[in-house]
Order: C-alpha cells, then structure tokens, then sequence
C-alpha cells in the first residue's frame, strides 16, 4: 500500500510552508487556514471518487486508505485536482492584488500538492490537468500510474 500518511505529511508541511510565507509577505496570517484548504484539504475529493466506487453504499477506511478504488473503478476523477485551478488562483492574485492574500495562499498552495503528487506519482506528465482527465473519461489506464500496491 502507498503511504499515503506520508503524502498527507507533506502536503500539510508544503501548504503551511506557503500559508506562512503569504501570511508574513501579506502580513495576514489567515494565510495559512486558505493554504491548508487549498494544498491539505483538497484531498479530500479522493472520498467522492470512493463513495463513486462504491456506489454510496459503505464507507471502509482500511479500503479507503489503500486506494485499490481507483485500480478497481478504472477511474480517476479527484476532481479538486487540477493545474488549471492553480493557475487560475494565481492569475486571480495578480489581478486583485488587494486579495491577493486568499488568491496566492490557495493557489500556490494547491500548486505545490499538484508538483508532489505529479513526482510522487509518476503519471504521464498531464494528468493532473483537470480537462486531460476529462477529455480521457477519467480512464485511469490513461494516466499509467503505478499501481497504488507496491
């Protein structure tokens, strides 16, 4: 089984990294709850694609936390994970400087759990695009990720 504690440390550490150093830049440090939201929480829509998988029915957190749902549904739709969310907070900070607080701290936050996961992964390289996944139906032989059992 990945360790997915592990990724979940280091998305913690990466988006409290980011939320401190918006938090100091913009001297305001509800930086940090928006970079946690945006670079720790996001995982959270890996419960949507089990709950798809199971079809509503039972929550399992040992079947949950291996992750086989994904080998075993064929699918990959985390739908919070998309560079082109990043991209957009980001382009949205530059924009409304004024905000740009909330803007950088979600989308460099929610960046750097993308870069992770892409390295850690090891997917061909856009499947952390939202749209790629939604032009392949979210196929997870698409991504040619390594199964989730090692």
């Amino acid at each position: 089984m990945r360790n997915m504690l592990k990724d979940e440390f280091f998305h913690f550490s990466l988006s409290l990294i980011v939320g401190i150093i918006v938090g100091y830049v913009f001297a305001n440090w509800w930086a940090i709850p928006l970079a946690l939201v945006g670079g720790f929480f996001i995982d959270a829509d890996h419960l949507i694609d089990y709950f798809i998988y199971e079809k509503f029915r039972r929550f399992d957190l040992r079947q949950f936390f291996k992750g086989e749902n994904f080998d075993r549904s064929g699918k990959v739709y985390v739908f919070a994970h998309g560079f082109e969310f990043a991209i957009i907070l980001i382009v949205l900070g530059i924009i409304y400087p004024e905000l740009g607080w909330v803007f950088y701290s979600l989308g460099f936050a929610n960046l750097l759990h993308l870069v992770y996961d892409t390295v850690y992964n090891r997917p061909i390289w856009p499947t952390y695009f939202f749209l790629f996944r939604l032009a392949k139906n979210f196929d997870h032989k698409t991504f040619k990720f390594p199964k989730c059992q090692n």
